[in-house]
């Protein structure tokens, strides 16, 4: 599996900016516990893309069939896993709910946005070939 250092340079750069950003109203504004659940949220989120981003990597030379079933089944499982990880997180850690949501939908959202940025980018320059 070859790395893409880019796409990955990409994810740090947007990750940063987004907690950057964000660091002045959740100093101002948020509690200790709002501060820990948007940077376990971001914590959780970069591992989900992570593994999106390998689960393209190892499928993107296999057949059609053989990419959508890894793709497809890697996010299913994923989704799957990331219910859980926030059920533990909320009940059994007791991270505040409602800022762990908020900040695991929006930072999912940027994850989708760069997975299907990345896939995209990777089948133009596989046809340009």
């Amino acid at each position: 599996m070859k790395i893409n250092w880019a796409f990955l340079r990409l994810v740090l750069y947007w990750f940063g900016g987004v907690l950057l950003l964000a660091t002045y109203p959740l100093a101002v504004y948020g509690t200790s516990s709002v501060r820990e659940s948007v940077i376990v949220a971001a914590i959780v989120s970069i591992v989900n893309l992570l593994v999106g981003y390998a689960a393209i990597e190892y499928a993107f030379e296999k057949p059609h069939e053989a990419f959508l079933k890894v793709v497809l089944g890697s996010m299913t499982a994923r989704l799957f896993v990331l219910a859980g990880l926030v059920l533990v997180l909320i009940k059994v850690i007791g991270f505040d709910a409602l800022s762990l949501m908020i900040a695991l939908l929006g930072f999912y959202v940027l994850n989708l946005a760069l997975e299907v940025y990345y896939l995209q980018k990777k089948v133009t320059l596989t046809n340009q070939r």
